[in-house]
């Protein structure tokens, strides 16, 4: 009996003296873009977690684009730029679609929604909303959460983008 306490004492004893876990760590590069669409490794770096190997995933039909980062084979993020009929609302899509709840909310401004995970933009697309359309973007953190700022500066670099991009201006630049 005073040997197996001994022996429990020196377990606890040692374990209290180890550090843990060892700190987690990113053997990755971080993409400055989420499948093809610009996005600087300074605003995405919050948004993604420890790991050894990160991979993209896209999908969609015309006037959806899905983008996933996987780490390690785990969805990491998700990213999204849909269409939809002008007239359609930022509060409609973040609230309606997106399921943002109200009460965790910071409005960037009347073009950004986000909470802690998710966030929802408005981008400026002239040529599309000629067309009858608008273009809205949302990115999602799939693990944990990050502080509003972070996913704001994810939003607001991610939408500005879009909205620089072909699709939106028309333009080949």
């Amino acid at each position: 009996m005073v040997r197996t306490i001994g022996l429990l004492v020196t377990g606890l004893t040692l374990a209290s003296c180890s550090s843990g876990t060892p700190e987690a760590k990113r053997a990755y590069a971080i993409p400055s873009s989420l499948c093809g669409t610009a996005l600087p490794a300074s605003a995405l770096e919050p948004l993604l977690p420890a790991g050894k190997k990160i991979s993209s995933v896209k999908s969609g039909p015309a006037g959806f684009t899905r983008c996933r980062l996987l780490v390690d084979g785990r969805i990491a993020v998700t990213s999204i730029i849909e269409q939809w009929e002008s007239g359609t609302t930022l509060t409609n899509v973040a609230y309606g679609t997106y399921g943002l709840p109200s009460g965790k909310v910071k409005k960037g401004n009347s073009r950004y929604v986000m909470s802690d995970a998710t966030a929802v933009g408005h981008a400026s697309c002239g040529k599309l909303q000629q067309e009858g359309h608008e273009i809205f973007t949302m990115i999602r953190k799939e693990q944990g959460a990050v502080d509003a700022g972070a996913m704001e500066k994810a939003i607001t670099k991610f939408t500005d983008s879009v909205s620089a991009a072909k699709q939106c201006t028309g333009s080949n630049t």
